[in-house]
């Protein structure tokens, strides 16, 4: 049953990556620097995914006209528990670099200053906080948009097998007065 059910996840996310990932872009490409007066979103993202940008088109739908700046944040995570040496180290952070500078390449193609930011470490949540609380610390009219699989009819399970890290996340951040918004990616599961 479990398995069955994270098969119907990753077919679900499948289907993101095959809609989103290679939308065409409008206008013309926003190369200016960002500007620390405009709003800025702070979005965290994993690897370049359906479920990233699916994040990025939520926010600019649910907030238009608002952010002028985006700034893509991700944890390098090193398995303290599987952690083989420097090596796979920096192959973890060119990894996701890679993923970063791709969001960044869209933003801007959608019209939007844009950068990213990342940061290696074994908790997750504790270094996603610390980074984007300096990051509004540097910006201060920031939001931190994170997004969160949600599914049409909740099961007693889907707490158990999906990882809460956007909430955990939240609550930091919230608990020193950033304001995060969760944004859902709805599963048809």
């Amino acid at each position: 049953m479990i398995r069955r059910h994270y098969k119907t996840v990753r077919n679900g996310i499948s289907e993101l990556d095959k809609t989103l990932l290679n939308f065409p872009t409008p206008g013309p490409v926003n190369n200016n620097p960002l500007d620390k007066k405009d709003h800025t979103a702070i979005q965290l993202v994993t690897g370049y995914s359906g479920f990233g940008v699916h994040t990025l088109l939520s926010v600019l739908t649910t907030f238009p006209n608002t952010y002028k700046n985006i700034i893509f944040v991700s944890v390098a995570a090193i398995d303290s528990g599987s952690f083989k040496g420097a090596e796979e180290v920096n192959a973890l952070e060119q990894s996701v670099n890679n993923g970063l500078e791709k969001y960044v390449e869209l933003a801007r193609k959608l019209g939007f200053a844009a950068d990213c930011r990342m940061t290696t470490g074994t908790d997750v949540v504790e270094s996603a906080v610390n980074l984007c609380m300096e990051i509004a610390a540097e910006y201060p009219k920031s939001t931190v948009f994170t997004g969160q699989i949600t599914f049409r009819l909740e099961k007693f399970y889907h707490k158990l097998l999906h990882n809460e890290t956007a909430f955990a996340i939240q609550r930091h951040l919230q608990w020193h007065g950033l304001t995060t918004v969760i944004l859902p990616i709805r599963m048809r599961v």
